[in-house]
């Protein structure tokens, strides 16, 4: 019986909710499409972004595996330079203890793998104080019945 919460939409609430957790002291949020504000928005910051899906139904028959890729942007600030970008060398690190190798307790969710991450400290133009973003990248396989990618 397939349920009612779409696989991608199961994994990405599924993400954010193990952030707010692991990490209960910096801001989590989803589907951002506005800037962050570097200078005025509380840090550290993460912000969760779904990406490509990509459904593979070779695997196993009457099965689909979906590869659901999503991003994490993460924002954080110091008092210099160099403490801005040990700031955000520190919550990269964080985010990837609480989600690379974890496995959701969703059915049909596997493991979190890291793809990589690229990382910006801003111009002195772009931020009044020292900050600067990362944005981490990751997969998980979630595997549901052929023609069916909800949660069960």
């Amino acid at each position: 019986m397939s349920g009612t919460v779409p696989l991608r939409e199961a994994v990405l609430a599924a993400v954010a909710d193990r952030l707010v957790t692991q990490l209960p002291d910096v801001a989590v949020e989803r589907a951002r499409r506005a800037p962050v504000d570097t200078d005025a928005e509380t840090l550290p910051r993460l912000v969760v972004r779904g990406d490509d899906l990509e459904a593979d139904d070779t695997q196993e028959p009457g099965r689909t595996h979906y590869r659901i890729g999503f991003g994490v942007s993460g924002f954080a600030a110091g008092a210099t330079d160099l403490a801005a970008e040990q700031a955000l060398s520190l919550l990269h690190a964080r985010t990837v203890a609480a989600l690379a190798g974890w496995t959701p307790t969703t059915p049909g969710l596997g493991d979190v793998a890291e793809q990589g991450a690229e990382f910006r400290l801003y111009d002195a133009e772009d931020s009044a104080r020292p900050a600067g973003e990362f944005l981490a990248r990751f997969t998980i396989l979630a595997v549901g019945p052929a023609g069916g990618p909800w949660s069960s």
